[in-house]
């Protein structure tokens, strides 16, 4: 591996680390659930069909934010589901941030 693609590979994973994505979708996931074990196939999650995007959040690592959220659903629950989104934005800022903690602190930073 030569060192331009090393260094390629650790700028990829150092932005997956720092970049957060949330996406909240309504619908059926017919198409993704094993009918005989229940689970869900996440390979088979495709947001199309019978799902609909309510919102989706991405923070890069530089705190630059750009957000959707859906402007007409028939969803009359779209209260709670985006209450659900900002949740689930929280959450996952605090999982990077306990990563990014860790890091600092394997480093002795």
């Amino acid at each position: 591996m030569s060192l331009k693609s090393a260094l390629t590979e650790l700028s990829n994973a150092v932005n997956d680390l720092a970049t957060l994505e949330v996406s909240t979708y309504t619908g059926s996931l017919e198409q993704a659930v094993d009918p005989k074990t229940g689970d869900l196939d996440w390979k088979a999650f495709k947001p199309q069909g019978k799902l609909t995007l309510v919102a989706s959040t991405r923070v890069s690592a530089d705190y630059d934010t750009v957000n959707f959220r859906a402007s007409d659903t028939d969803s009359e629950r779209l209260d709670e589901l985006l209450q659900l989104h900002k949740t689930a934005v929280e959450s996952a800022q605090n999982g990077r941030l306990a990563i990014i903690n860790m890091f600092k602190s394997a480093l002795g930073l």
